[in-house]
Order: C-alpha cells, then structure tokens, then sequence
C-alpha cells in the first residue's frame, strides 16, 4: 500500500506544479521533471525509483509516444524523410565530437571517453512531444521532422551502442551485427504488414464487438503488442509504439474518440509518473566534485544537438527559425541516454567514478531543453 500513498501524493503535486507553471506560461512537463529531483534522491528522498515507479513510468512513455503516433501525418513523415534523416546524421556526429573531445581532455581513458559520446547521442523525444503537443506544434513541419529523426536517431544510437560495446568489451562479430540488421528488417515488414493488412482489420473487428470501450482496447493491444517487438529486436519499445499509433491513426475505423480515451488514461496517471520518474535518481553529492566536468557535458550535450541537427535542417531546405525549432526538438536526452548509461555501467564501459557525473548532466539537459524548444517556437509560431 505504501506504493499506493506515494502514487497519490505524486500526481496530486504533479496537478499543484502543472497549474504552476501553466500559469507562469511555462511548459508543465519542466515542472514535472523539478517535481522529480525534489521527491527523489537529490532532496527529500521520498520517493525511491523501484520496480513499481519504473512500469508505471514506462507504460507512460509508451502511450506518449502513442498518442504521438496517433497525432502524426503519414504523408508528412514520407515527405519530410530526408530532411529526417539529415537531422538524425548530423545531430549525431556533432555531440559525439564535442563530449568525446571533453572527456578526454578532462583525462577519462579512450575507451570510457568513447562510449561517453554515445550516451550524449541519443536523442529522447519523449519531451519534446510533450512541449509540441502542448504548443499545438506536433502536426507541422517542423514538428513532424522532429518525431521522423527522432525514429532515426533512435536506430543510430541503438546501432553504435550495439557496435561500440561489443568492440569495447570484445564481445563483437560480423554475424551477431548481421543477425541484429537482419531482426530490423523482419520488423520493417512486420510494420508494413501491421499497417496495410493486420491493423485495419482489428480495428474493424473492434465495432462488433460488444464492450465498453473495445475500439480503445484494441488500440492499446495494438500499441503494448508493438511496443513488445519493438523492444524484443533490440530496438525501443517507443518507436513500436510510435508506429502502432501512426498504423492506428490511419486506418479507416479510426476515429478521435480513441486519441481522447487514451490521453484520459495517459495523462491521469501513467504520463505524469514517467516524467516524474527521470529526476528521481538525481544524486547532488558528486556535484561540487564534478561541477565543471557536469557543467562542459550539460553545454556540449546542448550545443550538440542544437547546432548539429539545426545544420541537419539548414541543408534540408528550412530556414533559420524552423531550424532553431528543429535542433531546439532534438536537444532532450531523457530516458534513452539513461537507459545506455546503465548499460554501459553494467557492462563496466562507464566507471562508478564518472557515472554519476553523466546521469546528472543527461537529466539537467532533459530540464532545460523544454526552455530552447518553447523559446524557438515563440519566435516562429504557426
């Protein structure tokens, strides 16, 4: 029952923050993500990250993406794939550069440095959705090439931590690479198939159904059984998500009464948790110690990002102000970084001496970067 209390005090804050920074015009998510460190370790420590927090957090995510999904424009996403991709390539390349020439010239080891960078790579846009939805930002250009490179982001990341650790660890071989593409594929055409055949017919199947809210639970079926083989080919369980919500979204028995059934769920109890959830293990005590080692990985992580996906963008065709907006997306780490941290920790890839310095500047990013979003979309709005 304890769980129970802790769940209730923290979405009924999560309601007192919202209002807050709702009225200060401020993105409510950056008042969840505070709401985070001052529950968890780095100040009260009153709310502990357990296997508890952790589901309700990833069923959060999980439907955010969903609901990303299920706001998304195909057509859009097919137009805007090279722009995507661009974006991704270069929102990649100049992080990677920036924390790997840090690292090493605070003296951390090659190996360590290397596998540093990769964590600052990946992009989570977990946060970003949330500040574009609430901008009512998602649907345009921008917004769409954010969530396109956001997927593509995901599978670099996803392909250098595959490639990286087992080349660090010596554990890497050309079948185990060719095995792991080869799982890529198969669930490209799964994707393909969901979407033209399996998908439209479930959601069918829904109608003649007779209970409550069936069309909706086929939905979140669709969405927790994609989620699933997403995760199950060593991809994020977000992006199977992500496409079950834009396979959802365009079949012909979709209709907006599901989007509305699933953002009540969403964001009465899962969503909230999951944004809470990332600042909970913020950890001060190393901060002192690590300030400017925190402080050069928090900027260079910004910096990063900023100005390599924005390029990404420049040379896709968008001017300076969609640009701004486009690298302004790309900034938040959030959750995926954290999920290859810890891996890389248990892999014995990032010591215990530095681990704590990249969690805090992997969660000071994910702050900040609503800031740099909502501030560019005020300069450009719709």
């Amino acid at each position: 029952m304890e769980f129970i209390t802790l769940l209730a005090l923290m979405l009924f804050l999560t309601l007192v923050v919202s209002h807050i920074f709702n009225k200060l015009n401020l993105p409510a998510v950056i008042g969840q993500l505070i709401l985070g460190v001052i529950l968890g370790k780095g100040v009260l420590n009153i709310v502990k990250y357990n296997s508890d927090v952790d589901l309700f957090a990833e069923i959060g995510v999980i439907l955010l993406m969903f609901l990303a999904g299920l706001e998304s424009n195909l057509k859009l996403l097919r137009k805007h794939l090279l722009p995507s991709i661009n974006v991704a390539i270069f929102g990649v390349i100049l992080p990677v550069a920036l924390t790997l020439l840090t690292a090493i010239l605070f003296g951390i080891n090659l190996r360590e440095s290397v596998f540093i960078s990769v964590v600052f790579a990946a992009t989570s846009v977990s946060i970003s959705v949330e500040v574009l939805k609430s901008l009512n930002y998602l649907s345009s250009a921008s917004g769409t090439v954010i969530l396109g490179a956001a997927v593509v982001d995901d599978i670099l990341a996803i392909s250098i931590l595959s490639i990286m650790s087992g080349t660090l660890t010596g554990d890497f071989s050309a079948r185990k690479l060719i095995l792991l593409l080869g799982l890529w594929i198969l669930f490209g055409i799964l994707v393909v198939v969901l979407h033209k055949w399996v998908v439209p017919q479930l959601m069918h199947l829904s109608e003649y159904v007779e209970a409550t809210h069936a069309t909706t639970i086929f939905a979140l079926v669709i969405c927790f059984v994609m989620a699933y083989i997403a995760d199950e080919v060593q991809l994020d369980a977000v992006l199977g998500a992500f496409v079950a919500g834009i396979a959802v979204s365009n079949s012909e028995y979709y209709n907006e009464k599901i989007s509305r059934n699933i953002e009540t769920i969403g964001y009465s109890i899962f969503i909230p948790i999951f944004f809470i959830s990332i600042g909970l293990n913020l950890e001060f005590s190393s901060f002192i110690q690590d300030f400017w080692l925190i402080l050069l990985f928090t900027v260079t992580g910004i910096i990063g990002k900023l100005i390599g996906a924005g390029f990404g963008a420049r040379i896709s065709g968008f001017d300076l102000k969609d640009s701004y907006v486009i690298g302004s997306g790309m900034i938040s780490r959030g959750e995926m970084a954290l999920i290859i941290a810890q891996i890389g920790f248990g892999a014995k890839l990032l010591s215990e001496e530095y681990y704590s310095a990249v969690i805090i500047s992997v969660i000071l990013i994910t702050i900040i970067s609503p800031f740099f979003l909502k501030h560019s979309i005020s300069k450009n709005p719709l």
